[in-house]
């Protein structure tokens, strides 16, 4: 349970005892971890790559380093790796999780911060010297965990709002290695979409300063990379296209206040104004009118598409549900507002004294999906 927050406060000719001051430190530690929790999304801020060169001593084998960074784990602790690190095979073997499993398993790593007290030299000497630690070093190590673990990363063990960094729990994943009594791959993702993470923003809105905001999918401005310029030019304008070699946009799709649309390049859709899908084939009684490949159900409610359909209901012995030599007659036939197909027949024995009832039928279908021309402008 979180509990409330408190703030130092000193007098003149207060005695200031080591919990005084170790507050006035934490509050501004929690303070800094509640805001990268709760204004923003963990994961990896900069650096932290894991890669792998062949080990010079072995064939088939690699030898992985993590690069330095810095990540936000979801906790609101920012964990520094301040230089090169090499995974360790021992600390892997180790650690047992490879026992019985196939070579091809991919195993991943973590990033978790730990806090531990640094080592440090009395600064007095004598039998009453105090040599107790007066720095605690915000460290990390890398983790390796089972085959399957990095999955559900946000149900990890959360904090409470008025709480700090946490305890150092949280497991930042960096990738994935493969082990053969030794490294023998690194992969960044698990082949299911599930890799590492990279911290992003919490917020309903996102203003900028000089009336123009621009959304690129890389850090820095690069040639060829896509990108999306919303600025104040005329009354409003959204532009996107890709950014040139001086971070210019090239323009491929606009669109400003107006409502006026301009696109260079096509504009495809599953059915283009003008034309006609359509599916034909048997449908029974009870279930839902099949529509042509791509179309969108929630076009033809919208009115964007029109839908025509054609059923005739399948009145030969070879659907009869009873015995052979019986009469039928259609006692519906028809889609629903729901596009489902109630297809009803009354089948009546020729002879026999069994009374009649309706049942289920069959019945052949035809959809024809059109698109209305759009008048000339």
């Amino acid at each position: 349970m979180s509990s409330a927050i408190q703030r130092p406060v000193f007098f003149e000719n207060q005695i200031l005892g080591a919990a005084d001051l170790t507050a006035t430190v934490n509050l501004g530690r929690g303070q800094q971890a509640r805001h990268n929790r709760y204004l923003h999304l963990w994961g990896i801020a900069a650096g932290l790559e894991l890669t792998s060169q062949p080990d010079p001593d072995r064939a088939g084998y690699v030898k992985i380093k993590l690069s330095p960074g810095v990540a936000i784990d979801g906790s609101g602790r920012e964990i520094i790796v301040s230089q090169d690190e090499d995974l360790s095979e021992a600390q892997f073997s180790q650690s047992g999780i490879s026992s019985g499993r196939r070579e091809d398993e991919l195993y991943p790593v973590f990033l978790v911060g730990r806090d531990q007290k640094a080592t440090q030299a009395p600064l007095l000497m004598g039998a009453c010297t105090n040599s107790e630690a007066t720095r605690v070093e915000e460290a990390y190590e890398l983790v390796f965990g089972r085959p399957g673990e990095e999955r559900d990363p946000d149900e990890q063990t959360g904090v409470g709002f008025s709480d700090g960094p946490g305890d150092g729990h949280w497991q930042v994943l960096l990738g994935f290695v493969k082990w053969k009594d030794g490294f023998t791959g690194l992969q960044p993702d698990n082949n299911k979409g599930v890799g590492k993470r990279f911290v992003g923003v919490q917020a309903d809105v996102v203003a900028a300063h000089g009336g123009s905001l621009q959304l690129r999918t890389q850090t820095k401005s690069q040639d060829k990379k896509p990108a999306l310029i919303l600025d104040e030019t005329g009354d409003g304008h959204l532009r996107f296209g890709a950014l040139n070699g001086e971070g210019k946009l090239n323009t491929v799709f606009s669109v400003n206040a107006k409502g006026d649309l301009r696109v260079e390049g096509k504009i495809s859709s599953p059915i283009a104004p003008g034309s006609v899908q359509v599916q034909s084939g048997i449908v029974m009684d009870g279930l839902l009118l099949p529509l042509p490949p791509d179309i969108d159900p929630a076009d033809i409610d919208s009115g964007k598409l029109m839908m025509h359909v054609h059923l005739t209901p399948l009145m030969t012995q070879d659907f009869a549900p009873g015995p052979p030599e019986q009469a039928v007659a259609p006692v519906e036939c028809f889609v629903d507002s729901d596009r489902r197909v109630h297809c009803r027949l009354l089948w009546m024995p020729v002879s026999g004294a069994w009374s009649p009832l309706p049942a289920a039928g069959f019945c052949n279908y035809l959809v024809m999906i059109s698109a209305p021309e759009r008048p000339e402008s």
